[in-house]
């Protein structure tokens, strides 16, 4: 069976972080078309009217978004999908405009550390995004630093809805090699394996339902 490398020697991590960043650039680039300006009304070139930045949030139910997450994930391909679609996705349904102008299939890649490379675990970038979509610049740096810390010292998965009695585990890192690589350790599962993927769907849940627990709270 396929397993992520058990290690990654500094010039692999940072390539893969240049991916990373690289995806986060593309992505920077589609959300720039809808918030580049900062005052709501501004037209760009075209004619068309941008939405002020950070858009306009509406507090959600975590439990709502993380049923939509964890079927994301199952349906559409990964831990990436998982949280945008939980995020944007409701917010496309309960607000509208602009967030359904966001294509939730835009973070596909961050699966297995941004297209398998192995970094940034896909869940925790996404939710960066979903943050700073709604949120002011000071706002953003807090509520992703928890987040991350979070995520380092939670046990995961507590959402199995799956029931299939899955291993819990504690990180203690935002890498998803070292976040998987242990899960698989303890769970003695391969990456291939339907309890590694129900797992990351789990934490693409949990993932999510935080994020909208810090907003709801702060934004």
């Amino acid at each position: 069976m396929k397993k992520i490398p058990k290690e990654l020697s500094r010039k692999d991590f940072l390539k893969g972080m240049g991916s990373a960043l690289a995806g986060a650039t593309v992505l920077g680039g589609v959300g720039s078309v809808l918030m580049g300006c900062e005052e709501a009304g501004v037209e760009d070139q075209g004619g068309a009217s941008r939405p002020a930045w950070p858009f306009s949030y509406s507090p959600l139910d975590g439990e709502k978004v993380a049923r939509r997450a964890y079927k994301a994930f199952k349906e559409k391909g990964g831990c990436g999908i998982g949280v945008s679609e939980g995020f944007f996705g409701t917010l496309a349904e309960d607000v509208g405009y602009p967030f359904n102008q966001i294509p939730p299939e835009a973070f596909i890649g961050a699966l297995g550390g941004y297209s398998l490379q192995n970094s940034l675990c896909g869940p925790l970038g996404v939710a960066a995004t979903c943050i700073g979509s709604v949120s002011e610049a000071a706002v953003q740096k807090e509520l992703i630093s928890e987040l991350f810390q979070w995520y380092k010292d939670h046990p995961f998965p507590q959402y199995q809805p799956g029931g299939m009695n899955l291993a819990t585990t504690i990180a203690g890192s935002v890498i998803c090699n070292d976040s998987v690589e242990l899960y698989m350790r303890v769970q003695g599962c391969g990456y291939d394996n339907d309890k590694r993927k129900e797992r990351c769907a789990g934490v693409a849940a949990e993932v999510a339902r935080k994020t909208v627990e810090l907003l709801n709270k702060r934004v």
